[in-house]
C-alpha cells in the first residue's frame, strides 16, 4: 500500500489549513504527493477494524487526501483558492463506528464503514465503506462509493462511483465532485466535476446492455451547467449549457 507522505511543503500548507487567518496561496498543494485514494479508504478500514480514531500520521493522511484533492480541483478549474468548507480543528469527533446511521452530522467528524440516510452539515466523514447521505451542506466525505441528494458548498470524493440528485453552488463558491470512474446525477449545477479513471462499462445502476452505438459515459445528468468539467467534452452526457471542459494537468488523485 502506498503511503502519502507530507514534504516540508506540505507540512507548511497543513499549518495554514483548514481555516486559517492568511489567505490559501495560489500554489497551495501543488508540491504534495498525489493522494492514493485506496491508502485513504484502507487506513479508515484499519480505524474502524480497531474501533478507535487512529494515530497522528493516519490521520494526516486522511486530512491530506481531502486537502489536496480539492486544492487541485480548483487550480486545475482555474477557481480562486479557498479552505475546504469546514475546518477540523474546529469539529468534535466522535467514536469510530462500523456504521452510522440516521443520526445527522453537524460540526462533526466521523470515521465509519458505511453510513444510512442521515444529513450532513459542516462536518466531515471518512468512510471505508458505502456512504448514503441526504442533504450535505459545507461538509466534506471521502469514501469508496457516495450516494447523496442535494449537496452545496462540499467536497465529495468517490473512489468509484459517486451519484447525487442535485448539486449547487452557495457563497463559500462551487461544490467540488470526484469519482474514481463514473458520476451520475439529474442536476449537475454549477459544480466542478472530474472523473479520474472513467470506467469502461456501466455505472452500478445502468443497464449492462445498450446499443452499440450508445457509449456509456463517465459524467451522466439531466442537466449540466454553469460549472467546470475537468474531464474532455466526450465524457459528459446530458443537456449541457454554458459548462467549460479542461484536463487536469496533474492527476487530483490516483
Amino acid at each position: 500500500m502506498t503511503r502519502f507522505v507530507l514534504s516540508a511543503l506540505a507540512l507548511g500548507a497543513l499549518a495554514a489549513l483548514p481555516g486559517a487567518a492568511a489567505p490559501v496561496p495560489k500554489d497551495a498543494g501543488k508540491g504534495d504527493p498525489t493522494p492514493d485514494l485506496k491508502a485513504a479508504f484502507d487506513t479508515a478500514a484499519r480505524a474502524v477494524k480497531a474501533q478507535k480514531w487512529p494515530g497522528a500520521d493516519d490521520e494526516r493522511l486522511l486530512r491530506d487526501t481531502a486537502r489536496v484533492v480539492f486544492e487541485r480541483a480548483l487550480r486545475a478549474a482555474d477557481q480562486q483558492p479557498r479552505p475546504l468548507p469546514v475546518e477540523f480543528d474546529k469539529l468534535t469527533k466522535l467514536d469510530v463506528t462500523a456504521e452510522h446511521k440516521g443520526k445527522p452530522l453537524s460540526d462533526n467528524v466521523l470515521i465509519t464503514g458505511t453510513t444510512a440516510r442521515t444529513d450532513v452539515k459542516n462536518s466531515i466523514i471518512f468512510a471505508s465503506g458505502h456512504v448514503l447521505v441526504s442533504n450535505v451542506e459545507n461538509s466534506v466525505i471521502v469514501a469508496p462509493s457516495v450516494r447523496a441528494t442535494v449537496v452545496t458548498n462540499s467536497v465529495i470524493v468517490a473512489g468509484d462511483y459517486l451519484r447525487l440528485v442535485n448539486a449547487r453552488r452557495a457563497d463559500g463558491g462551487r461544490t467540488v465532485l470526484v469519482a474514481g470512474q463514473w458520476l451520475r446525477a439529474t442536476t449537475l449545477g454549477d459544480a466542478v466535476c472530474h472523473v479520474i479513471r472513467p470506467g469502461p462499462g456501466p455505472s452500478p445502476d445502468e443497464a449492462k446492455s445498450r446499443p452499440r452505438d450508445v457509449p456509456y459515459t463517465a459524467i451522466k445528468a439531466s442537466i449540466i451547467g454553469g460549472g467546470v468539467i475537468l474531464n474532455d467534452r466526450a465524457a459528459a452526457q446530458g443537456t449541457i449549457k454554458d459548462t467549460t471542459f479542461v484536463a487536469p494537468k496533474v492527476p487530483l488523485a490516483k
